[in-house]
């Protein structure tokens, strides 16, 4: 029995030992297990998903950043090609045929010009008049101190009487230490800029003082001089109804043309209004010959316009198909086909495509009027021919209501109302106006005359400073011994000095003179509360002429309402109240204006090209979206850092998960070692020797 027992315990303890042994044996040392390339490989599938995710998204936004620059190229064609249509000048061009001709030549043909025939006869062509002083030893000697007063006017065939024209204001000139001098008077007399040159030619050892003025009969020259009693000299310069010490080279002539047989007069040889659109430079003048000139309206330049902005959407189109629809190419949607925003737009620019213009109404109000139709696909399409209708029939029989769909358009219903400008901020439509405040300009009128015409100012002390719109002149006085035969005579002098003024001219203000009932009136130039005429110092004999120190009337600035709205007057300039459908719109309101309406349209150019630069500039619609996007790709940059940050946390804690479990393997390696041969140290387990 004992024999049995210890046989059965030694073979039980015998194979414990040997599965023991062959566990530890296969772990060796230790685990065997690459630990870093297993947590590589665990870290990996953990965060795969999210990583695929992310890098989905941002390429998406990537692409789409791409994509919205590839969108703003397109659009910005689109978007010329739209503004060449909403110029006047596509469809008011001309075309002109002129013979060949020694007398004139076309330097300029405006799309404004009148379309027609003209036959033009120069009979007379411009010059300007020309003045010659005495002879001088030397260019830099002195030749006296004072002023000259230089007038521009008209002389009359004796060179003995002048009509100053008192719209032009001419200059007083200063002559002191610094310009005592023939080359000192040249200097200040070009300087002044008033269309007088000044030149000196020297003439066999002695030197000449040459003055020309611009051309045209009332461009001549009228000078007085104010000597300084110490300085003497500078009356030789004189040229005036009483001292002509200057020699005429030249008279002043106009410019005389007979446009299909009435004569008309310019200063210039450079004509720009006689032909409305049309200026032309005369060389020479002909009594007999005539040149033929004919306007007609050149409508193949609007024509091919209208074409290239239909090619130019089609093109457009094609373009950002790929964007924001299927593309068959890349056989996928693009990359903006969920993208709110550019859907907003191609819906925005389709609906331009199909509605009529607001603010039109009546004529062509649509691109389906001229026979261009929206296809199936969306495309544009020209339908040249249809009966009657048709682009072609738009084109050769209704070219302004083709003008009027495509050109910002402003209309009055009454002549005193003039649409001036609008803004970004208006709102095509048809608004009333009512005139609440008459537009006026400041006025003074003065007292009835005393004196009696013909008036002679020798030995009158006719002086006096006025102030207009709150500027007062320098003092003012009219010539000595100098006799007006009539009041109207008198307010021309009287108008042509005060603008003269320097002080006027520095801020541009003009006044006008005019006699009425046998008074002086003088209104000032411009419109408004700020509009003031007021004499504040007179001479001794003012009283003469009914003028006293005072003030006349304030103008008045209009007022009115646009729509009902109360709207902003300045000077006659009316102005719709700001956050109202009509702001941005000004017109001018001549006085006795009542009442009225204005329109304003956009056109199919204005509505849009308005309508593209909303998405197109800098702070546009197309610049949010991508800066949006541009967070959205920093975001996703921010989660992927997030999630490497997160896997090698993971792939940390797995690291010492896998230490830990070395550390337990070494131990069972440790044990192994002590259970080697065990069985055969334990009593009555041991090998017998």
């Amino acid at each position: 029995m004992g024999v049995l027992m210890v046989s059965g315990t030694s073979s039980t303890t015998s194979n414990n030992g040997s599965t023991g042994s062959s566990i530890i044996s296969a772990l060796g040392t230790g685990s065997g297990i690459d630990t870093n390339k297993l947590a590589d490989q665990l870290t990996e599938a953990s965060k795969m998903v999210q990583a695929e995710r992310l890098t989905t998204k941002k390429t998406l936004l990537e692409t789409q950043i791409s994509d919205f620059g590839l969108l703003r190229s397109s659009l910005s064609k689109l978007e010329t090609a739209a503004a060449a249509l909403g110029s006047a000048d596509t469809f008011n061009a001309k075309a002109l045929s002129i013979p060949e001709t020694t007398l004139l030549g076309i330097t300029k043909l405006d799309a404004k010009a009148v379309a027609g025939s003209y036959q033009l006869k120069v009979e007379q062509v411009a010059q300007a008049q020309s003045l010659s002083s005495g002879t001088f030893s030397s260019m830099t000697a002195p030749i006296g101190k004072g002023t000259l007063t230089i007038r521009l006017g008209e002389w009359n065939a004796a060179v003995n009487d002048f009509e100053v024209d008192s719209t032009k204001t001419g200059a007083t000139i200063t002559i002191d230490d610094t310009n005592n001098s023939l080359t000192g008077l040249r200097d200040a007399i070009n300087k002044a800029n008033i269309g007088v040159s000044a030149s000196i030619v020297s003439d066999g050892g002695s030197f000449k003082l040459l003055l020309a003025s611009k051309s045209g009969a009332k461009n001549e020259i009228e000078i007085t001089a104010a000597e300084d009693a110490g300085a003497l000299g500078l009356a030789s310069f004189n040229f005036n109804e009483t001292t002509r010490n200057l020699t005429q080279l030249q008279e002043g002539l106009d410019a005389k043309v007979r446009v299909n047989g009435l004569l008309v007069s310019r200063e210039s040889n450079q004509i720009k209004d006689v032909v409305e659109g049309l200026e032309f430079d005369l060389f020479a003048s002909s009594l007999t010959e005539t040149v033929s000139v004919t306007i007609n309206e050149d409508k193949s330049i609007a024509e091919q316009t209208i074409r290239d902005f239909v090619t130019a959407y089609n093109t457009f189109k094609t373009e950002v198909e790929k964007l924001v629809g299927f593309d068959t190419e890349a056989k996928g949607y693009g990359s903006l086909h969920r993208d709110p925003l550019a859907s907003s737009m191609m819906k925005g620019l389709r609906n331009i495509l199909s509605a009529s213009v607001p603010g039109l109404s009546g004529g062509f109000t649509s691109l389906s009027n001229l026979g261009i139709r929206t296809e199936l696909d969306g495309s544009l399409k020209i339908t040249e021919s249809e009966g009657n209708t048709g682009f072609r029939a738009a084109i050769d029989n209704n070219f302004a209501l083709v003008r009027d769909l495509f050109v910002p358009k402003t209309s009055a219903s009454v002549s005193g109302i003039e649409v001036t400008k609008y803004s970004a901020k208006s709102q095509p439509g048809t608004y009333d106006v009512v005139i609440t405040q008459q537009p006026s300009k400041g006025k003074l009128t003065a007292g009835a005359m005393v004196a009696t015409f013909p008036l002679d100012t020798t030995g009158k002390d006719y002086s006096f400073k006025l102030k207009l719109n709150d500027i007062e002149t320098a003092t003012i006085t009219l010539p000595a011994g100098k006799i007006y035969t009539s009041g109207a005579e008198l307010a021309t002098e009287l108008q042509s000095l005060i603008n003269l003024d320097t002080n006027l001219k520095a801020v541009k203000s003009t006044l006008a003179v005019s006699f009425d009932a046998g008074k002086l009136v003088f209104t000032s130039d411009s419109y408004g509360s700020t509009s003031k005429v007021e004499f504040s110092t007179i001479g001794a004999d003012m009283t003469d002429l009914g003028i006293s120190v005072g003030a006349g009337t304030t103008g008045t600035n209009v007022g009115g309402t646009v729509n009902g709205e109360v709207a902003f007057g300045y000077g006659n300039v009316l102005l719709p109240a700001l956050n109202t459908k009509a702001e941005g719109l000004s017109m001018t309101v001549q006085p006795g204006t009542t009442s009225g309406s204005i329109t304003f349209s956009r056109g199919f150019a204005g509505t849009m090209t308005t309508m593209i630069n909303d998405y197109l500039k800098t702070s546009g619609l197309i610049k949010e979206r991508e800066a949006n996007i541009n967070k959205d790709i920093d975001n996703v940059k921010d989660d992927e850092e997030t999630l490497n940050r997160r896997s090698e946390a993971y792939r940390a804690r797995l690291m010492a998960q896998f230490q830990a479990m070395e550390s337990i393997v070494r131990g069972l390696n440790s044990t192994g070692d002590f259970l080697d041969g065990i069985l055969d140290r334990l009593p009555f387990t041991a090998k017998s020797g």
